[in-house]
């Protein structure tokens, strides 16, 4: 096997990856803002609900973002998320005060993600050959990952020299250096299909990858949200020490798995990968020291190296190539409909009846992913739906 495919190996690919570097190494960057909101005297009602309000729109563009981009191109929507991100960064930084513009900045960046991350997954997946779909998609969202343990380490650094506006300034450097490599972007063009009832589009065959797509998204929002103020209730001092650890493990596996699915089924990874990404989960049920709170990203972040690309690359198979815009946004959507209602649903629930019984109620949740999924699997290959 050769390390990297023919279609892994293009120019604009390996642009669309350092776009894709430095576009999340904002958006990550704001992993911290929970610390930010509990100093300012939030709840955790209201953690989860800023937090919560960025998917929310995510929810509400994603679908549009898929139409939208095979209509007018993909392009507008690269430079439309980068300069969202950009402007919600140097907004933050005047914000000394709990106010209803946290929502609406974390509103605007929901649409800036929405953008810029249905147009590039559609970039990526009309380059990358069938037979490599699933190791294209893997190798891309290692940029992703890797701002994940970068960008919130990185943040801390700044926040405890120099304050939060500045962290919210440095932050939106990485939205310019984004825009600056979408400019040499030059994606192909895309053939507009009509969606109709055979097409695959609006089939069965989507619907139960969407469902665990959004118990994924529900794990995601709520290990994100509530893990720096939770950490910091029982000693940890260094929240960023999950997040390195979280995008080793996961760039790890992406690199170790990255053929898997493509060679022995997209449901036969999922699963497994289900399992991991509920144990990281029940490991915050019963917190040991802070060293081993690190195993939790080992778990969870493994589990997102594999689930992410082979989720795409599942319902990708099902349609098209002209309707991978709207397919891409409905799978954007239902991870974006579990982290919103993640943190908004949990947060209520940590409030009540603290945050470990939630972390334990979360986790069961890609157990019963399993169950669904064992209920209805069928053998098939490569890319067979159950």
């Amino acid at each position: 096997m050769t390390l990297l495919s023919p279609g892994i190996s293009r120019r604009d690919f390996w642009q669309a990856v350092a776009a894709n570097f430095l576009f999340f190494c904002n958006i990550n960057a704001f992993n911290l803002l929970p610390l930010y909101i509990a100093d300012l005297g939030g709840s955790e009602a209201r953690i989860g609900w800023i937090m919560g309000v960025y998917s929310l729109a995510a929810i509400v563009c994603q679908p549009l973002v898929g139409r939208w981009v095979e209509r007018f191109g993909i392009k507008p929507f690269l430079f439309l998320g980068a300069v969202a991100g950009f402007l919600a960064s140097v907004a933050f930084s005047f914000l000394t005060e709990l106010s209803p513009l946290f929502s609406l900045l974390r509103l605007l960046q929901g649409f800036g993600y929405s953008a810029f991350f249905i147009a590039n997954l559609t970039l990526i997946t009309g380059i990358a050959p069938p037979d490599h779909r699933a190791e294209a998609v893997g190798i891309f969202g290692i940029s992703g990952l890797v701002s994940i343990g970068l960008a919130p380490a990185l943040g801390e650094l700044v926040i405890h020299a120099y304050g939060y506006p500045r962290f919210f300034l440095s932050a939106s450097l990485f939205s310019l250096g984004c825009l600056i490599v979408i400019g040499a972007i030059k994606p192909p063009p895309i053939l507009l299909v009509a969606s109709h009832p055979g097409d695959g589009i609006s089939g069965k065959s989507v619907l139960l990858p969407l469902g665990i797509s959004g118990i994924f998204g529900v794990g995601v929002g709520t290990l994100f949200a509530f893990f720096p103020p939770f950490a910091r209730g029982v000693g940890v001092e260094r929240v960023g020490d999950l997040y390195v650890a979280y995008a080793v493990a996961a760039v790890g596996v992406r690199l170790l798995g990255r053929r898997w699915s493509d060679l022995w089924g997209r449901w036969q990874v999922v699963m497994p990968a289900l399992l991991v990404n509920a144990a990281g989960i029940f490991l915050l049920v019963w917190p040991g020291p802070a060293s081993a709170l690190v195993w939790i990203g080992i778990l969870f972040g493994g589990s997102h190296g594999l689930l992410y690309p082979t989720l795409i690359a599942l319902i990708v198979d099902q349609v098209p190539s002209g309707g991978r815009g709207r397919v891409l946004g409905l799978f954007s959507g239902a991870i974006v409909l579990g982290t919103s209602f993640g943190p908004i649903v949990m947060g209520v629930v940590a409030e009540r009846i603290g945050y470990q019984a939630m972390f334990g109620i979360t986790g069961l949740l890609p157990v019963l992913g399993v169950v669904v999924i064992a209920w209805s699997f069928r053998p098939g290959p490569v890319g067979a739906g159950p």
